[in-house]
């Protein structure tokens, strides 16, 4: 009876309505069947180019970009991308990690490689701060799983690049980003290390100059301060110039802290090139970035302060330096220190200046001039006449006193002369 009404109802339906409801749960089971599995639930094999072996799709980061839509993973293995990025002694190497991120078009933010350590020394008490840089592998762990949340799947290495490698819309403040930015900091010359790479360093000419500041440099510090430090052979030689004038620094050999502020602050010049240099190739684009070059204008700014800051705190720059020797090459200091040290051919000739012609005729003109403006009263002008008559009492005391000096110097004179001749 109740198959008997079921056929009842569904005959009595229109044709029309039992060919849409068919073709509905048609597309209804074809959209399941396309639609992707869970990347935890994914089946399959692929082989990783790095190691050559032969592993689970799940053993490889999901990809986002368009590169690698064939099969939505990167091409590494997760332990070949972390392995790569690593120091021999377990340390992140933030160049080496840039490469594997840019050559897997995945984001780096400073911010998230930061949060994933802070992530892991939280979750792992027993671990002291100053050694968490060791645990690199489990920091990158928590790394890409970072970056594998819902803001920045979708981004790849380009839009971290126009960010600066800060991503913009996170909560970390600005003094922290800042903190991040100068830990982090082994990519800010990469793109100048590539460049060397294709034009290598045989091209930079050394003059006998150059070759002469670097001996001084070494010479004075004992050591090279610019070896081994990722600068090109161009910025080493900058560097050695600019070093060369600062050992002529009063205490800089003997203060060991104003030695390191001086290398600290010609390397930070030297940064200031490269940025200014790289200011300038952006602004000579036809559509420049404004937003990269605000970038390189304020990190150039923040290493200037850095650079005065340093130079405050040693006394190393004239103007803050309380025993600078500034102007003391001049000939006015000179003549003052031979006056001090009573060299007595530096001293001023007072009596042939004031019995100079020139001088008596520009006295007897300025007393003329005083004497027609003057209209004097009596009380005023017998004021005048005590004070010049006191004046000549005591001039004439000091002519006699020098009379007799002149008198008795003169017979010493004799005296000597008579014992010559005997």
């Amino acid at each position: 009876m109740c198959l008997r009404v079921r056929v009842v109802r569904l005959h009595h339906l229109p044709l029309q309505i039992l060919v849409e409801r068919m073709v509905a749960n048609i597309a209804a089971k074809t959209q399941d069947n396309n639609k992707p599995l869970p990347a935890n639930k994914q089946k399959g094999e692929k082989i990783c180019p790095c190691c050559h072996q032969k592993k689970k799709v799940t053993d490889f980061y999901i990809s986002k970009s368009p590169l690698y839509s064939l099969d939505g993973r990167v091409p590494l293995c997760k332990e070949c991308m972390i392995n790569n990025s690593l120091n021999e002694d377990g340390t992140i190497n933030e160049v080496e990690l840039n490469k594997v991120l840019r050559q897997a078009d995945k984001p780096y933010f400073k911010d998230s490689l930061a949060s994933a350590a802070e992530q892991f020394l939280a979750e792992h008490s027993y671990v002291d701060e100053k050694d968490v840089d060791k645990y690199g592998a489990e920091i990158l762990k928590l790394f890409y799983k970072n970056i594998a949340m819902r803001q920045t799947i979708n981004m790849n290495y380009d839009n971290s690049e126009k960010l600066g490698f800060i991503y913009k819309n996170s909560n970390t403040p600005i003094a922290k980003k800042k903190e991040i930015m100068k830990k982090y900091s082994s990519i800010i010359n990469e793109q100048d290390k590539e460049s060397n790479a294709i034009c290598p360093d045989k091209s930079v000419k050394w003059s006998k100059k150059d070759r002469q500041n670097m001996s001084y440099v070494i010479s004075t510090v004992g050591y090279d301060p610019f070896e081994d430090i990722g600068l090109s052979d161009n910025d080493r030689k900058y560097c050695f110039n600019i070093m060369a004038g600062y050992c002529d620094t009063e205490g800089i050999v003997e203060d060991g802290n104003k030695l390191q502020g001086v290398i600290e602050m010609t390397t930070m010049y030297c940064q200031c090139k490269n940025l200014t240099a790289a200011i300038n190739i952006e602004m000579k684009k036809n559509n420049p970035d404004d937003q990269k070059i605000s970038r390189l204008t304020s990190s150039k700014s923040s290493m200037l302060s850095s650079i005065s800051t340093i130079a405050k705190d040693n006394n190393i720059a004239s103007n803050y330096n309380k025993n600078s020797k500034q102007g003391q090459n001049s000939l006015s200091s000179k003549m003052k220190e031979m006056e001090e040290n009573g060299f007595q051919e530096i001293a001023v000739n007072l009596f042939d200046i004031k019995t100079a012609e020139a001088f008596k005729q520009i006295d007897e003109i300025s007393l003329t001039n005083i004497a027609n403006q003057l209209t004097l009263d009596n009380s005023e002008y017998s004021e005048i006449v005590k004070e010049q008559l006191e004046l000549i009492h005591d001039y004439e005391a000091e002519l006699n006193q020098l009379k007799e000096e002149n008198r008795n110097l003169k017979n010493k004179i004799i005296d000597f002369e008579n014992s010559g001749k005997r």
